[in-house]
């Protein structure tokens, strides 16, 4: 994962150790419209690594515990999974986009569907530390969009 972003441009800045010079402010929120059969707002996200380790799982959440996620907390309303998300190419068409409703009112019936329009933005990240996105996703009922701001979670590593 890139260390940081290059805030001048010039290249210098590709190393910054402090994480808070790279995302800060409204960087650090994590705000996803999801926009369906009924309209509701994503606050909270954490990252895993994959297998291979170059690609990146993130989820956001609606009403999440705090905390990374772990077997036997109560699961969240709604989530959203961005799966095999290379930070050096973020919008590839290896990513994958899905929207999960636990609650069960977002998607009108099924408990889940599969992006089918994506464009993932990278905003910012520190290795092991967190990775910041913009998103657009089309889902065939409806759609997300916003930032992410997520934080490293060993949980969700596989």
């Amino acid at each position: 994962m890139p260390a940081g972003g290059d805030a001048g441009g010039d290249g210098n800045d590709a190393n910054l150790d402090d994480a808070n010079d790279i995302c800060s402010g409204q960087c650090k929120n994590t705000s996803v419209a999801l926009m369906f059969q009924t309209n509701r707002t994503l606050d909270s996200a954490y990252y895993g690594t994959t297998f291979d380790a170059t690609t990146l799982r993130i989820e956001a959440y609606r009403k999440a515990n705090p905390g990374c996620p772990t077997t036997g907390m109560a699961n969240p309303d709604y989530k959203l999974i961005l799966g095999e998300v290379n930070p050096a190419t973020p919008d590839s068409n290896m990513s994958t986009a899905n929207i999960v409703d636990l609650k069960g009112d977002l998607l009108g019936g099924p408990l889940g569907l599969a992006a089918t329009g994506k464009q993932i933005t990278l905003v910012a990240a520190v290795d092991g530390s967190f990775i910041a996105v913009d998103v657009m996703l089309t889902f065939s009922s409806g759609t997300a969009m916003g930032h992410i701001y997520a934080t490293h979670c060993a949980t969700l590593d596989m």
